[in-house]
């Protein structure tokens, strides 16, 4: 295979794992938002106390703050790699290997794809794709 080949296919699932990534962290995001602040409501129904309500929010609110970190962490160096490696744009093999190293921990699909990836960003074939802007494989991946 060509390392325009290897870069297609690495790309595509980065691209796989950060939707799937994307949408389940909305999903836990959301449904703990919502079990939270039910919580509190009705805990601050029951009791009286009004402070209650405040409390499940604030649960709600670290939930949302730490599903965001969960998505920058995992969505946004997938995303950022597949579109860099599709488009074939600078500093394209930085963001594939730090995406490959955050897919490694999710067996087994992550971690055969982390270490494909990392396998293709050090061969002679990847780093020769990105190495210089001028070469033919960094043109066919522009077009």
């Amino acid at each position: 295979m060509t390392a325009i080949e290897h870069n297609k296919i690495v790309a595509i699932g980065f691209a796989f794992f950060a939707v799937i990534f994307a949408f389940t962290f909305l999903l836990l995001m959301l449904v703990s938002l919502g079990v939270f602040v039910a919580l509190g409501i009705t805990f601050a129904n029951e009791t009286g106390d009004n402070t209650q309500a405040g409390i499940g929010i604030l649960g709600g609110v670290f939930a949302v703050i730490f599903y965001l970190a969960l998505a920058i962490v995992f969505v946004i160096p997938t995303a950022v790699a597949s579109l860099k490696m599709l488009r074939g744009r600078r500093h394209t093999r930085i963001w594939g290997i730090i995406a490959a190293i955050a897919l490694i921990p999710f067996m087994p699909l992550g971690t055969v794809l982390g270490v494909y990836a990392l396998w293709f960003f050090f061969t002679e074939q990847g780093r020769q794709l990105y190495s210089s802007p001028g070469s033919e494989a960094h043109q066919a991946l522009s077009t």
